[in-house]
């Protein structure tokens, strides 16, 4: 009995299951890193572990199983998705020509229009001569940059000129773009009204707006000041609207005086889609109602109740219709209708007699962009 209580206790080897598991532990799956960490952390159910501290695990094998295990725990963590990078292009692949060199040349330069005005507020305890005094004095600065513009755009067109006339003959058409020929064409108009106004400048001085709201059609573009470029633009309206009015009224009389025997009325004809050779056999009804839209004829024969000669008509609108195919297709050719300014898209419209006053920008590009789908 004694012999069988001096029996050594059954010992466990701790290292031997390091060792082995220091041999596979290259290539163990994540979960047998953690059954093995489970199996030396817990604690043993045998007798004899609860009351003998376990003994101390090397120090290179625990740091294995503490990688693999650490390891295992990520592989099992689900991965967070990453949001790929798009790489968005600078511009367009499709378009070859940067954005501001197409608007330079769809655009005329900022000389082409009048310069900001700045009309001094009224401060607190001012006089009211004083006040007008110094309106006066930035009116005159107005058109002081407003005359400037003018000269320099006049030199500008001067070398536009000398530039086609260099240009071939067969490119001739070609050599402007369409920015180049509307300072030229707007700069002829302008050139002949300089006179008039500095002249109108020199004896009224300050008291120039008052009487420029009166005589636009002697003052330069770069000259007109906002509230005269709205009235402009309001009387315009207003006349189109009485013509058209006075047509709807004379409709009748008109298609019969013009009518020939056997012959059929012309029929609702389109400006965007209209071509030269269709003006010389328009009968007046309808001349008419092209030259009241796209404004061809002066105001005077709406004061004098009478309605223009034919010809004088087909002339009008034949000279109008040349100008709008050029610069249709000079917008078309460089960059398109999108390219134009604000100014430009207001002008556009009025030029081809859509209604621009208490309209958005958005909305006026949607009527032009109706007009060139033609």
């Amino acid at each position: 009995m004694y012999a069988v209580l001096m029996n050594p206790r059954p010992s466990i080897s701790f290292f031997a299951i390091p060792a082995r598991a220091n041999k596979r532990v290259p290539s163990l799956q994540c979960r047998r890193d953690l059954h093995y960490l489970r199996a030396f952390i817990a604690p043993s159910t045998s007798c004899y572990h609860r009351s003998r501290t376990p003994p101390r695990i090397p120090t290179h094998t625990s740091q294995i199983i503490i990688r693999h295990a650490s390891s295992a725990v990520t592989a099992l963590k689900p991965s967070t998705p990453t949001n790929p990078k798009i790489n968005v292009p600078a511009k367009s692949p499709s378009s070859n020509v940067p954005i501001p060199q197409v608007r330079a040349k769809v655009n005329p330069p900022p000389e082409t229009h009048a310069p900001e005005l700045h009309v001094p507020a009224r401060k607190q305890g001012q006089g009211y001569i004083s006040y007008l005094w110094r309106t006066g004095r930035a009116y005159i600065t107005f058109y002081k940059d407003g005359i400037r513009n003018v000269r320099a755009t006049a030199r500008l067109a001067k070398s536009l000129r000398e530039k086609a006339a260099k240009a071939p003959s067969s490119s001739r058409e070609q050599a402007l773009t369409r920015a180049e020929w509307q300072i030229v064409r707007r700069s002829r108009a302008d050139i002949w009204r300089l006179p008039a106004f500095a002249a109108i400048v020199l004896v009224l001085g300050e008291w120039t707006p008052v009487i420029a709201l009166y005589v636009t059609p002697l003052i330069p573009e770069p000259c007109r000041i906002p509230a005269q470029v709205r009235r402009g633009l309001h009387k315009k309206e207003i006349r189109r609207k009485e013509r058209e009015r006075r047509l709807a009224m004379d409709a009748a009389r008109l298609v019969a005086r013009d009518r020939k025997p056997g012959t059929t009325p012309t029929g609702l004809v389109r400006p965007q889609t209209l071509r030269l050779e269709e003006v010389r056999k328009m009968d007046l009804y309808t001349l008419l109602t092209l030259s009241t839209r796209l404004d061809c004829h002066s105001g005077i024969w709406d004061r004098l109740f009478l309605t223009p000669p034919k010809a004088l008509l087909k002339w009008a609108l034949r000279k109008k219709v040349e100008y709008l195919r050029k610069d249709d297709g000079l917008i078309e050719r460089d960059g398109g209708w999108q390219a134009l300014e604000s100014k430009e898209i207001q002008r556009a419209c009025v030029e081809r007699g859509i209604s621009v006053v208490g309209r958005s920008e958005e909305a006026l590009r949607r009527e032009l962009a109706a007009w060139f789908k033609r």
